[in-house]
């Protein structure tokens, strides 16, 4: 694939986000139908005995909070690869980020009070806030030490974040359902761990500094034989493994581990364009080499309005969830990695 298909692919990718971009990115956004809201409100009402949970039984649960932070960061690669034009539309979009704070941190479903914050969401909107020079400010050290307060002892940070962190095994049951409920999600630690190693590099130590080293080695232990990193809230490997290596790669020092990942990702290369975005942006990360066969499945598979399909992307244990809107973004930062690090 010549670098002018590329231009051509990261150009309507572009054009696609910011006419998602003017009418408030309604592909990023993730509605849960009203049956699944009445019946997770039931669920945490009987299992915290609380007369007031079935107040949310109607309550129309909208997240675009974490799709939105995700399309920023690509809109920021865009930026920083020359195309200006996205600096504006990355810099709305983080003020509003900032405007979602839904209490102490943010919350996948602003407002639907029965689901916890969140580690996940949280480190997908520091980021953001990070690399925008909105992150210096008391609401951001506030989410920070919440999350801290809720770390196990062995320093690795639950994914749902409560006021009374004794409450979290009981919160894991309810939300992990049987299948990840430990609260130690490789996904979710590798994403705040790396967000917090970028703060500390950008604006010092926060309260969750202390927590990356043992958070790096709970994760160094949780690689699976053949090289990559289940996820608990992802469909599939491509997107765990990349945050793994993500994490790793800004550490430094991983390199075996790296290795045996990227490994993986080259082996046997995922068919649709998510993954192999995924898989890309991992590869790239680590230094690694794409083909020319992963260019041209983007290229191939790229819609005329210049977005991707909804491929299944979260994974809530009931029901999968994908977005045009993020597989775009996605595929975009994986094209602009490929890019500045030269086309094979």
């Amino acid at each position: 694939m010549s670098s002018s298909a590329v231009d051509v692919t990261v150009k309507r990718a572009l054009e696609y986000l910011a006419g998602q971009h003017e009418l408030s990115y309604p592909d990023a956004a993730h509605v849960m139908g009203s049956y699944s809201t009445k019946k997770f409100t039931e669920l945490y009402g009987r299992s915290r005995s609380d007369d007031n949970a079935g107040t949310f039984a109607e309550f129309r649960c909208v997240g675009a909070v974490y799709h939105v932070a995700t399309i920023t960061e690509a809109l920021l690669d865009a930026a920083d690869a020359g195309h200006h034009e996205c600096g504006r539309l990355a810099d709305d979009n983080a003020a509003w980020l900032l405007s979602q704070r839904d209490g102490v941190s943010w919350r996948y479903f602003p407002g639907f009070e029965p689901l916890p914050h969140d580690a996940d969401t949280l480190a997908q909107v520091l980021r953001v806030l990070l690399r925008t020079g909105r992150a210096d400010n008391a609401d951001v050290r506030t989410a920070t030490a919440f999350a801290a307060r809720n770390a196990w002892d062995d320093g690795v940070v639950n994914t749902w974040l409560l006021d009374v962190p004794d409450d979290r095994a009981a919160a894991n049951r309810v939300w992990g359902r049987g299948r990840d409920d430990t609260g130690r999600d490789p996904d979710v630690v590798a994403n705040l761990a790396h967000a917090t190693l970028l703060h500390e590099r950008k604006l010092g130590v926060s309260a969750l500094s202390p927590l990356v080293g043992p958070a790096t080695r709970w994760l160094l232990e949780q690689q699976q034989p053949m090289g990559f990193w289940r996820a608990s809230w992802y469909v599939g490997t491509c997107y765990s493994t990349y945050a793994a290596v993500r994490h790793l790669v800004a550490v430094g020092g991983h390199e075996d581990e790296i290795a045996r990942a990227t490994r993986f990702l080259a082996q046997a290369p995922a068919p649709d364009p998510l993954n192999r975005a995924l898989a890309m942006l991992a590869l790239t990360t680590a230094g690694r080499a794409v083909s020319t066969e992963d260019c041209d499945l983007l290229a191939g598979s790229q819609f005329p309005d210049g977005s991707w399909e909804a491929v299944p992307w979260l994974d809530n244990h009931a029901r999968v969830w994908g977005s045009r809107a993020v597989t775009t973004a996605l595929c975009l930062k994986a094209l602009l990695a490929v890019q500045s690090g030269g086309m094979p």
